[in-house]
């Protein structure tokens, strides 16, 4: 007799990692996969409707306003869509009872530390961007007894652009490439992290897990660098020939201030489920020859 699988609903499934989850746990899972077409997270009763007819057991909220400088142009948008809709998603996961895993972001963190941050230091948001989110994961806390608050940075992975696609993609037509060099995290491979997330969820239907392994996990590749060492590693990687120029954030004239320093401390996840992820330059790597070949 076939077992039945869990439903677990993604939302922000044509992003980065939501492109991820989907690859990684279709087989595995009965999969409603959630896109900004089929769902506008902002609004309560089509979140409420679509959650009556699939009945997750668990919930992976990925979708999210992620440009930074847009959220800082448009307020009203990222609060509506970061803030709002993860109250949305979460009131109709209390509502049936499953489990939310929420994704957020190392931005909540003013970058003022010199060393990764822990779950328990002192949030500090300098854009709309991370305010709303971190007003986000207040909410699931609230709404959602049964939830994991998930913090990253810098996704990478198939599908939509992103900072490692486009340098790429720069050096192909560009003798000279300005980055900068003084904003540091770590690069997170969306493969990597689906794993990490698939982990939990297999731990969670274990005889060993408990209510206490719920809450906050910072997870990301392991080590961190500069946006300036990022595209350095590729472009060697890639043999080719640009010339790489170090400028400061300050010079960019970006529309919202970013955390200078945010790279996170792994060591919780790594201790509750034992095994973390892999350093970002083997993961970049790896995605290099996958893209480039």
């Amino acid at each position: 007799m076939e077992k039945i699988k869990k439903r677990v609903l993604i939302t922000g499934s044509r992003g980065i990692l939501g492109r991820a989850l989907v690859e990684r746990l279709k087989a595995k899972y009965k999969i409603a996969a959630l896109t900004h077409k089929n769902c506008d997270i902002t609004d309560s009763k089509k979140v409420a409707a679509i959650f009556a007819r699939f009945k997750p057991e668990i919930v992976i909220h990925s979708a999210a306003c992620t440009d930074v400088d847009e959220c800082q142009r448009d307020p009203r948008k990222a609060y509506a869509v970061n803030a709002q809709g993860a109250v949305n998603i979460a009131k109709s996961c209390a509502s049936l009872g499953a489990i939310l895993i929420y994704i957020s972001t190392d931005y909540v963190f003013s970058g003022k530390k010199k060393t990764p941050y822990r779950e328990t230091d002192a949030t500090g948001p300098l854009s709309i961007y991370a305010k709303s989110k971190l007003m986000a994961e207040k909410s699931v806390r609230r709404l959602v007894k049964r939830h994991i608050i998930v913090r990253t940075s810098w996704i990478f992975g198939k599908g939509r652009k992103g900072f490692l696609n486009n340098v790429l993609s720069w050096a192909k037509s560009k003798k000279r490439l300005k980055i900068v060099s003084d904003k540091y995290s770590s690069p997170t491979s969306a493969d990597d992290l689906a794993a990490a997330l698939d982990r939990i969820i297999i731990r969670m239907g274990g005889n060993g897990w408990k209510d206490r392994f719920f809450g906050t996990y910072h997870i990301t590749s392991s080590g961190f660098c500069s946006w300036y060492g990022w595209a350095r590693y590729a472009l060697k990687n890639v043999k080719a020939k640009v010339r790489l120029e170090p400028i400061g954030m300050a010079q960019m004239g970006f529309a919202a201030r970013r955390p200078p320093f945010s790279a996170l401390d792994n060591s919780k996840y790594k201790k509750t489920f034992g095994i973390g992820l892999r350093p970002w330059q083997k993961a970049v790597k790896e995605y290099i020859k996958c893209v480039c070949n």
